[in-house]
C-alpha cells in the first residue's frame, strides 16, 4: 500500500530536479554539423549540459559555462511544468506532459536567444520515439530483479539547433 500511496502522490521541485540530474548525463553528445551549426539531442524535451565535445565550436561567442547553463535553465523549465503532478498517469496524459515541457522548453530557448545575440538556440519536438537503456536508474535490487536484461524506457526525440553567428 505505500508504493501505491507514493506513486500517487505529486512531484516536488526537488524531485523533479533530482531526476533530471540522474538522467541528463545519460544523454547524447552534441555533435557539429555542416555548416557549424551544433546539434543536441534529447529526450522527452531534456538535454545532456555536459554534451559539448569541443568548446571551439562556440567561437567564443559563448563560454562552456553559458552553454551549460542555458542547457541546465531549458532542462529546468521543463522539468518544472511537471511540480503539482501525479507521479503515476495515464497513457493518454502522455501528450499534454510532453507539450508542457516542450513550451517551457520553446519559452527557456526564447529567453536564451535574447541574452546571446550572437547564438541561436532552436527547439525542435519531434514525432520521432526513441528507446533509452535506464538500467543506471535502478536500485542495485532491482539490477539483480533485472538478471542482464536491460530495461528500456520510450521517449519523443528532442532536438536542438545551436547556430553560433
Amino acid at each position: 500500500m505505500g508504493s501505491t500511496v507514493g506513486s500517487l502522490s505529486t512531484y516536488t521541485m526537488e524531485e523533479v530536479e533530482v531526476e533530471i540530474a540522474k538522467l541528463t548525463p545519460h544523454l547524447p553528445m552534441a555533435v557539429l554539423m555542416n555548416g557549424g551549426i551544433i546539434k543536441v539531442e534529447g529526450a522527452n524535451g531534456f538535454f545532456n549540459p555536459n554534451s559539448l565535445l569541443d568548446p571551439s565550436w562556440l567561437k567564443g561567442k559563448m563560454t562552456v559555462q553559458e552553454y551549460q547553463q542555458a542547457i541546465d535553465y531549458i532542462n529546468k523549465c521543463a522539468a518544472h511544468t511537471h511540480v503539482g503532478l501525479t507521479k503515476m498517469f495515464n497513457s493518454s496524459e502522455r501528450v499534454m506532459r510532453l507539450n508542457l515541457k516542450a513550451q517551457a522548453g520553446m519559452k527557456a530557448v526564447e529567453e536564451i536567444n535574447q541574452q546571446h545575440k550572437d547564438v541561436r538556440f532552436t527547439y525542435q519536438l519531434t514525432a520521432q520515439n526513441i528507446q533509452m537503456d535506464i538500467s543506471w536508474e535502478l536500485e542495485p535490487a532491482q539490477r539483480v530483479i533485472q538478471q542482464g536484461t536491460r530495461p528500456v524506457a520510450r521517449s519523443t526525440l528532442t532536438i536542438l539547433y545551436i547556430a553560433v553567428n
